[in-house]
């Protein structure tokens, strides 16, 4: 899932790609100063110019680079390919929200999926998912409808060619990796303890965390750790999913967009676990990973272990271009539940730690375990939190039209 659409092409000859590229910077991008450039003017230059696939390149590329933003990217229809590892439809399609309130088709499909062998193309609209109707969805909506119980995903199309309508079964595949490790620790006194390593963000993290959270509590654990050290991020929406597997419909963070509107967002997923929570972290845990971490702790759901979180404060959005490439660019700001800014200064946890399997490697992360197995050092679902404050989570899950991807 994406953000909102981008803009039908304009009508000026050759590649439309850096025009493109220059209108979702100027709709879209969190620093309304660009960085000191004349956007409107770049626009009025570009519509009076035919260009070349290459010279688009070029200048959408430089556009971008302007910015100053080291997040910010355009990338080769080769390269976007690649990032079908945050694909969490599973179908090879990026849903996006048009103004006009359509949902449609925001990327090329890649080339081995299931939608480009059905001829489904940038710009087509879809009318219905599954048999509902798509109009008036959300990105959440939509993507929830996708995830929907199936190895396959029904969708009725309005070609963006104005060809007859049509349906296509795109059948789910995950080419990703699993992010997810995990086994049962047993600590002194018999106490059974559930480790959960997630590595990143991908397709794949939401329902991998909750099979292992499953499988553990079957085989005894009372006690679950959550290890996101060295977790870069990846996808938002798998943030998001995860929150809620240990707390109903949590409040997981506040996004500031370019417009300035500053929203909660929501789990909306129906809660798997109220055993005793912990989190690792370091300064290698980043973005999707803090986003996790602090939605958590501030709702007082899980205690926080280990040192002083990366700082990424920033959330990407990925846009698809005409010409099968995409314009990575930075759209939103974010704060933790408790409306803090962590953008360059990171999650401070609630106790520093230093861990064995840092020192000595990964085989050493029973002994962790073990040392930090008392019930002292976990937090479970309660009604007031530790300090005596109340948790900051809502009563329902909002709505945004922001899926957004980070991490990158």
């Amino acid at each position: 899932m994406g953000a909102p659409a981008p803009p039908a092409p304009v009508t000026a000859g050759g590649s439309p790609v850096a025009r493109e590229v220059a209108t979702l910077v100027d709709k879209y991008y969190l620093d309304r100063t660009f960085n000191g450039v004349d956007l409107k003017g770049k626009l009025a230059q570009l519509n009076g110019r035919e260009l070349t696939e290459d010279q688009a390149l070029d200048e959408s590329t430089k556009l971008v680079s302007s910015l100053g933003d080291r997040y910010s990217r355009v990338l080769l229809p080769t390269a976007a390919s690649k990032l079908g590892k945050y694909d969490v439809t599973g179908v090879g399609i990026n849903l996006v929200i048009a103004d006009s309130g359509a949902v449609t088709v925001g990327a090329v499909p890649p080339a081995d999926s299931d939608a480009a062998r059905l001829g489904v193309t940038f710009g087509d609209v879809v009318t219905a998912i599954n048999g509902k109707p798509a109009e008036g969805m959300t990105s959440f909506d939509a993507l929830e409808a996708i995830q929907s119980d199936g190895e396959t995903v029904t969708m009725a199309l309005k070609p963006a060619n104005g060809g007859a309508s049509r349906e296509v079964t795109l059948r789910k595949a995950f080419s990703t990796k699993n992010p997810v490790s995990y086994h049962l620790v047993e600590a002194d006194g018999g106490t059974k303890v559930g480790y959960i390593k997630l590595s990143e963000f991908n397709a794949q993290c939401k329902r991998r965390v909750r099979e292992a959270v499953t499988t553990l509590q079957q085989q005894g654990a009372s006690r679950l750790i959550l290890d996101l050290r060295g977790n870069a991020g990846g996808v938002l929406d798998g943030a998001l999913g995860i929150a809620g597997l240990f707390l109903e419909r949590p409040l997981v963070l506040y996004v500031t967009d370019a417009n300035g509107a500053f929203q909660p967002l929501y789990s909306r997923e129906a809660a798997l676990s109220d055993a005793p929570l912990q989190i690792w972290a370091n300064a290698g845990t980043a973005s999707s990973g803090e986003v996790l971490a602090a939605g958590l702790r501030d709702n007082c759901r899980a205690s926080l272990l280990g040192g002083v979180t990366y700082g990424k404060g920033v959330i990407q959005g990925v846009f698809g271009l005409s010409d099968g490439g995409a314009l990575i660019e930075t759209v939103a700001s974010y704060a933790t539940p408790s409306r803090e800014e962590i953008n360059l200064k990171g999650i401070k946890p609630d106790e520093s730690h230093t861990f064995i399997s840092d020192v000595l490697g990964s085989s050493y992360v029973d002994a962790d375990v073990k040392a930090l197995a008392q019930l002292r050092n976990f937090r479970t679902t309660a009604r007031v939190c530790a300090d005596g404050s109340s948790p900051v989570r809502g009563q329902h899950a909002g709505e945004s039209s922001l899926i957004a991807s980070d991490g990158f």
